[in-house]
């Protein structure tokens, strides 16, 4: 414990020194088991760097140079220092699906963190410029007591020739019309289009009035389905129109892709619990298998 505590009185002086942002310090915070609130308090309190003494300029006597002038020696030419190549920009993508590999996953909460800052900040700047709620992360790892499991909307569609449309399901069952995909070239850029579901804030009525998206989602295929905690109002992962933030903030390489989605997103539709049970079975051998 006193281990952490040094740990944490480290991390406020580089905060202090803005050596780590505020974003890192709740990150590293975190890790090493503080809560969200009291990583936010710690932040909050982090000692204030002592103004710099900016020492007098001391002005040096002025040389009087002598009367013959010494031949001027020409000094040799170097090159110009190449300028770095500029670095691609990242393209939206459409047709991908996030992929998680549970061996790889350590459950940091990078990618919960990334997403609930960026949607906050989208949707309610000024009441949230202070402090963090991951409520607002549309990807959210679930800890159960062997394994983690991502829980994240994985773009299910309807069956045309079973079910009579290929929409999603809360698209379907939706009675404002709130939840509809968003074709290339429409929706905002980071944010939505690129053929991803979203949500229009101005039709859903939320879940005191609603959240049929809700039940269709948890009772017949997962659980992708979310609500901010201001208004209550649906949320889905919209991969971000294609440029997922929470892809970037993920640290294990290879734990979280955006990866082409090849056949349809229900097949891989499980609620958190099931998930939680297949993965046990699968990772510890429990299958039956001699």
């Amino acid at each position: 414990m006193s281990q952490i505590h040094e740990r944490l009185s480290e991390l406020q002086e580089q905060l202090a020194q803005g050596s780590i942002t505020r974003r890192d310090f709740l990150r590293y915070a975190t890790l090493l088991g503080v809560s969200v609130g009291a990583a936010e308090a710690l932040a909050a309190c982090a000692p204030k760097p002592a103004p710099t003494a900016v020492p007098p300029t001391k002005v040096p006597p002025t040389a009087v140079p002598p009367t013959a002038v010494p031949p001027t020696a020409v000094a040799p030419t170097e090159p110009a220092p190449t300028a770095p190549p500029p670095v691609a920009e990242k393209q939206a993508l459409p047709g991908h699906t996030l992929l998680v590999d549970p061996t790889k996953c350590t459950g940091c909460l990078n990618c919960a963190l990334a997403c609930s800052e960026k949607w906050a900040a989208e949707y309610f700047p000024n009441e949230t410029k202070d402090w963090m709620n991951l409520e607002f992360s549309r990807i959210r790892p679930m800890r159960f007591q062997l394994v983690d499991v991502v829980n994240v909307c994985t773009d299910c569609r309807l069956l045309q020739w079973a079910e009579g449309t290929s929409k999603a399901p809360c698209e379907q069952v939706c009675p404002q019309a709130a939840i509809s995909v968003i074709p290339v070239g429409s929706g905002k850029a980071g944010f939505s289009g690129m053929g991803y579901l979203d949500v229009d804030r101005a039709l859903c009525t939320g879940l005191d009035l609603c959240g049929r998206c809700l039940e269709i989602c948890e009772d017949q295929f997962a659980s992708g389905i979310s609500f901010d905690p201001i208004e209550k109002k649906a949320q889905i992962c919209t991969r971000c129109g294609g440029l997922p933030v929470c892809v970037d903030a993920c640290p294990e390489p290879l734990a979280l892709q955006f990866y082409p989605l090849m056949t349809n997103g229900r097949m891989f539709a499980q609620t958190p619990a099931d998930q939680a049970e297949s993965l046990y079975n699968k990772i510890y051998d429990k299958l039956g298998r001699v």
